[in-house]
């Protein structure tokens, strides 16, 4: 999965990046006398991103200059990966704004969390309920 990073208006002015790095960008955005690297050899400085978008056309293996249609959302919204999208910038977004400089956070790769058995989950908050007793 990948996003992409704003930096103008002209097409040359968007990076795609992994969303794994959303975290970074956001870090970046928030702090734009930073200046970052991301794994697959983009360079930024904080103060020239405008924007943080997915990026579906990398994601779903399709030509940039193709134009998303009905068919291409459907498609998109029955593997999920809108909302896998969703949950990576959010996640980033949160960790972008706790990161305050802490390298090692910026280091590691963003991971969603995988879902869990109902039964597994609701036994897990009754512990956790017992334990606040």
């Amino acid at each position: 999965m990948y996003i992409k990073i704003i930096t103008g208006f002209r097409k040359e002015q968007k990076y795609t990046i992994p969303a794994e790095e959303a975290h970074k960008a956001y870090y970046l955005f928030l702090n734009p006398d930073k200046r970052g690297v991301f794994s697959n050899g983009v360079a930024v400085e904080g103060s020239t991103i405008k924007g943080i978008e997915p990026d579906y056309h990398a994601t779903m293996g399709w030509n940039e200059t193709h134009i998303l249609d009905g068919d291409d959302w459907n498609e998109i919204a029955s593997k999920n990966i809108d909302r896998k999208m969703q949950a990576f910038l959010s996640k980033g977004k949160e960790v972008g704004y706790l990161a305050s400089g802490d390298i090692k956070v910026l280091a590691t790769p963003l991971e969603l969390p995988k879902p869990q058995d109902n039964k597994v989950s609701q036994l897990t908050a009754q512990l956790a309920e017992k334990m606040k007793a």
